[in-house]
């Protein structure tokens, strides 16, 4: 049964009251632990409270007083203490002195009526929390699943422009999946969208209009799988602010509204995946939610499908493996009925890659044969544009990446090699990424050779020079990951050369 973190709830109440109020000065992980345990939450449950990934504050309490979280971070802690009580406090300046740290402790002076927000764990404070705004005023820094056309334009714009201004509010990155899964939750139950259609006196939009943004769609997929998300990236965050926002807010027929939102849905997916591949994760989930918000408004609902797939994918990367599986289901539970054989195959592809990731390879098997039987039953013609990257090659791909997560090598190399041979040389990124997994199932058996080592470096070595071109920091992940795994071979002469080569590509990056 799919399983989802639903967000919790803010509650806001007047009282009047005297209270000492601790303050810190500079947060290390030592202070950030102890604010933890006064407030006596869990890892989980005080990164949702804070806002920040869990994997964040469990490098904090390893680390304490040798880390510092990044200012963003910092303001957030800071809040999240202006709005524990007076008992965490006290409690917060005894931890403290216990490990030879110390807070400043005030008194708050006469009784006043305060506005106080309580937020019950589970509730991250995000971007109106540290701005001191309503949280009901999404600004595009809040994360929410929008069913009204104004509104959800409204937060899509504002994202559009903060990237295009570097908004302060976007720098803060910490955006966690788990912060997705509550609007995923909504969006699985949502009744359908009102129609598309909307009345304007400033421009009419036409069938052609949209056609015109869908070609420019493809030219910007293109552009992605051949160079990276880096290369065009900014070019496709201004054809959103401008051509693609003026006719969100035109004049069109139901059927050509429905039509646009899924093309613009289209770009605002691309344009975080583009996202996620330069690292930018917090600013790729943003768009991811928007873009989900623009598919419901379109009535489709593979193509929400979708963008939860992409997610999904993201999340799996990061090493959020279990919110990489509930993304991913909630895809296919979503668009049930509705997506096609290629695009069903797709989601259980992605829900394979999570349940490789967390090594229950029982299930894996189940999700992956499954995908197999929906990608057998495929239909010439049926499919939507969007989908048209997943064919044969990076069908074999998936079953590749899974198959090397679980330490399969034998079937990790078939695989890659099949999506290598089956592959074009438009998907110059995907085609690195299969010789890198494909390199790295060389010397993952503990019975790996000479002979094995010197293959994976020739094939490693094909993809640095194929990477030459790729403005896209998740290759240079790939490789890196794949030098770590020549550590137990690093006297070997063939993965000196292999080095040196690697380390010339960083340098003329």
């Amino acid at each position: 049964m799919l399983q989802f973190r639903c967000r919790s709830l803010q509650f806001d109440f007047e009282v009047c009251f005297h209270m000492d109020v601790a303050t810190v000065v500079e947060w290390t992980g030592a202070e950030a632990a102890a604010l933890r345990k006064a407030l006596r939450l869990s890892v989980r449950a005080f990164a949702d409270f804070v806002g920040v990934a869990a994997r964040s504050v469990a490098n904090w309490e390893k680390l304490g007083t040798l880390t510092r979280p990044k200012p963003d971070t910092q303001a957030l802690l800071d809040v999240a203490l202006r709005r524990a009580d007076g008992d965490v406090h006290r409690r917060l300046e005894v931890l403290l002195a216990a490990v030879g740290r110390s807070a400043s402790l005030s008194f708050a002076g006469s009784p006043e009526r305060t506005r106080i927000s309580r937020v019950v764990p589970g509730r991250g404070l995000g971007r109106s929390a540290l701005l001191g705004t309503d949280a009901s005023a999404n600004s595009g820094g809040e994360l929410d699943f929008l069913s009204s056309q104004t509104d959800m334009l409204a937060a899509a714009q504002t994202l559009w422009v903060g990237d295009l201004d570097q908004a302060d509010w976007l720098q803060l990155e910490e955006v966690s999946a788990s912060m997705l899964l509550a609007p995923m939750g909504r969006w699985l139950v949502a009744l359908p969208p009102d129609p598309a259609g909307q009345a304007s006196r400033t421009r009419r939009v036409t069938g052609s209009d949209v056609e015109a943004v869908r070609a420019t769609v493809r030219r910007f997929e293109t552009l992605d799988h051949r160079y990276g998300g880096g290369h065009a990236r900014k070019a496709a965050v201004l054809f959103l602010q401008g051509e693609v926002a003026s006719l969100l807010h035109g004049a069109y027929t139901d059927c050509v509204g429905r039509d646009l939102f899924a093309v613009a849905a289209q770009l605002t997916y691309k344009t975080g995946a583009m996202a996620y591949d330069l690292a930018m994760h917090g600013r790729a989930r943003r768009y991811f939610l928007q873009a989900l918000n623009l598919s419901h408004a379109a009535g489709d609902r593979p193509l929400g499908g979708k963008v939860l797939a992409l997610a999904s994918h993201q999340a799996n990367f990061v090493g959020e493996y279990p919110e990489a599986v509930d993304l991913a289901r909630a895809a296919k539970y979503g668009a049930r009925g509705q997506a096609t054989a290629t695009v069903y195959a797709m989601y259980c592809a992605m829900e394979a890659r999570a349940l490789a990731s967390l090594g229950d390879r029982r299930n894996c098997y189940a999700a992956l044969k499954e995908a197999e039987q929906a990608f057998s039953r495929r239909r010439e013609g049926e499919d939507p544009d969007w989908i048209a990257y997943f064919n044969e090659a990076e069908f074999h791909d998936e079953l590749g990446h899974c198959f090397a997560a679980l330490g399969d090598t034998n079937d990790a190399l078939i695989h890659t090699g099949l999506a290598l041979s089956e592959s074009s040389t438009t998907y110059r990124r995907s085609r690195t990424f299969s010789r890198l997994v494909q390199a790295g199932a060389h010397v993952s058996s503990l019975r790996s050779s000479r002979h094995d080592v010197e293959q994976a470096c020739a094939t490693a070595a094909e993809a640095l020079a194929m990477a030459d071109e790729l403005k896209s920091r998740r290759v240079q992940t790939y490789i890196d990951r794949f030098n770590g795994q020549l550590a137990p071979y690093a006297r070997l002469p063939i993965v000196t050369d292999f080095r040196e080569q690697w380390h010339d590509a960083l340098a003329l990056a």
